[in-house]
C-alpha cells in the first residue's frame, strides 16, 4: 500500500531538516557549557603541590575551585586553595580565559607560585589554552602544544 499524503511528506522533510540543526545546536551548547575535575601533582626539587581542581564553564563565564596542599621536603605542609571567576571565549582552536577575581590562600608568597601562570594568582590576567575532548568522559588541557592535564567530566 502506498501512502501519498502531502502532510506526511512535508513532515518528513521538516524532520530531516530540523534534526541536524538540533544536533549542531546541542553540540555547540556542550562545547561552552561543561564541568570537569582534575587531580594534579606538581613535583619540584624540594616540594610537592597536590591539588584537586574543578572547572565549570557556563557560556562565556566560568569558575575554578581548587584545594590541596603544598608539602616541602622538610615535611612542613601548607593548605592551599583558590577560587577564580573568569570570562572565556574561543579564538581559533584555543580558549582564552581572563580572571575576573581570585581568592588564593594562603596569602603569603610560596615558591610554587613562581611556576604557575598569573591567571591563577591575579585579577585581569589571561591564559590561552587548548581544550580538546578526549572522549565522552573528559578533556585534555594543553598549553603551547604541551599537554598539561586531563580533566574528567563531573
Amino acid at each position: 500500500m502506498r501512502i501519498n499524503h502531502p502532510v506526511l511528506h512535508w513532515s518528513l522533510i521538516v524532520i530531516a531538516i530540523i534534526t541536524p540543526l538540533i544536533f549542531a545546536g546541542y553540540s555547540h551548547y556542550q562545547r561552552n557549557h561543561f564541568r570537569c575535575e582534575a587531580h594534579m601533582i606538581i613535583v619540584d626539587d624540594d616540594s610537592v603541590v597536590d591539588v584537586m581542581t574543578n572547572y565549570n564553564f557556563k557560556g562565556d563565564a566560568g569558575t575554578l575551585r581548587s584545594s590541596g596542599e603544598y608539602v616541602k621536603n622538610d615535611a612542613s605542609q601548607v593548605a592551599i586553595s583558590n577560587q577564580i571567576s573568569f570570562a572565556f571565549w574561543r579564538e581559533g582552536g584555543d580558549v582564552i580565559m581572563v580572571s575576573n577575581d581570585t581568592n588564593e590562600l594562603p596569602k603569603k608568597s610560596e615558591p610554587y607560585r613562581l611556576n604557575i601562570p598569573d591567571f591563577y594568582h591575579s585579577r585581569d590576567r589571561g591564559i590561552r589554552i587548548k581544550i580538546t575532548p578526549a572522549h565522552s568522559a573528559g578533556y585534555f588541557f594543553s598549553y603551547s602544544n604541551t599537554p598539561l592535564f586531563y580533566c574528567a567530566k563531573g
